[in-house]
């Protein structure tokens, strides 16, 4: 199948970032393969395979000397209720880290509570150690980034629940019970509808496996509640198309964190504003930023991506959750 491509511009990344948008459908580049591509993945709408290593070079030279960052706020969360909440309920617990309960079960995804491959310093304490976490039923990895996937916080935490992770992902783990998802690809696990979702990003973990393994988000429903966990992610058109096939959603959780600079980061990581509207796109009732606060991994201050976010969705009528690390949101009766 050609793919033809016409270019729409995004005004919402500065002028830095145009919007790649295929004459076919997001569903139907899955459908065809198109993301597929000589036993590796691509996004086969964008030409980025990944950040260009002179750029990342160029941005960190320029950090040589690091300025001070803000502080940010933790609460510790109680173990006992977070194991026994009746769900819905969000508990964000920093960086992408997320501890969520859907009918009457415990998920976590992208776990991670240290360092980053034991080199890239974690600036806010998690609120719980991954041994005091109750344990879940499951736990689902949206792709191979070491702060994603983070294969010694895995080994920490209580029991051994299924782990949900993008195609070829298995191959970082040593797990048993490993349900691996292609894009649109659907299971029913612990009485949970999960479909891992496209997003514009990209793999790696060492010098030679660029993009080996595969990217995703998530859906997850349960009760009549559904969930959008966006992983990390560039803006792209695919969040209209998912949300015209799957939405609305009752929550959406969406990466707002590492976003500047813009010139580096906007390929593959949302900023606040292009988050909202992400949200927007997914037809979202209520959306939360995740991916900030834990390190350093772009120029803003560690609190700007909250911050920003809610300015930004109040302009636009979104309703905005904002929850700093430890802290929860339950709903009932489809009120929080």
């Amino acid at each position: 199948m050609a793919i033809k491509i016409r270019v729409v511009k995004n005004h919402h990344s500065g002028g830095n970032l145009s919007v790649v948008r295929p004459e076919v459908s997001l569903f139907e580049l899955v459908k065809a393969r198109k993301h597929h591509q000589d036993g590796r993945f691509v996004n086969p709408w964008f030409q980025h395979e990944a950040p260009a290593l002179r750029k990342i070079l160029k941005w960190k030279i320029s950090h040589i000397r690091e300025k001070e960052q803000a502080k940010v706020p933790i609460v510790r969360p109680n173990p006992e209720f977070l194991a026994e909440a009746e769900g819905p309920m969000v508990c964000f617990l920093g960086h992408a880290t997320v501890w969520v309960r859907l009918g009457e079960k415990s998920l976590l995804f992208d776990p991670i509570f240290g360092n980053i491959a034991g080199i890239v310093r974690r600036r806010t304490p998690p609120p719980l150690q991954p041994h005091e976490l109750p344990p879940a039923d499951l736990i689902l990895i949206s792709h191979a980034h070491r702060d994603h996937l983070s294969v010694q916080s895995l080994a920490m935490l209580k029991g051994k629940p299924p782990l949900v992770v993008p195609l070829k992902t298995s191959r970082y783990l040593n797990h048993d019970g490993i349900i691996e998802l292609d894009w649109f690809e659907e299971r029913e696990i612990a009485g949970l509808r999960i479909m891992a979702l496209p997003t514009q990003h990209w793999s790696k973990r060492s010098l030679l496996d660029t993009n080996a393994s595969l990217w995703c988000a998530y859906l997850v429903e349960a009760d009549g509640f559904r969930l959008f966990f966006g992983g990390d992610t560039g803006y792209f058109f695919g969040f209209q198309e998912i949300g015209e096939l799957f939405g609305p959603f009752d929550l959406a959780l969406l990466p707002s964190g590492a976003f500047l600079p813009r010139w580096l980061m906007a390929p593959f990581h949302l900023s606040p504003e292009e988050a909202v509207r992400a949200a927007l796109d997914l037809r979202a009732k209520q959306a939360m930023p995740i991916h900030w606060g834990a390190y350093r991994l772009g120029d803003e201050e560690l609190d700007d991506p909250p911050r920003l976010f809610k300015k930004a969705a109040y302009q636009a009528g979104l309703t905005p959750l904002i929850l700093y690390p430890g802290e929860s949101m339950s709903w009932k009766d489809e009120k929080p």
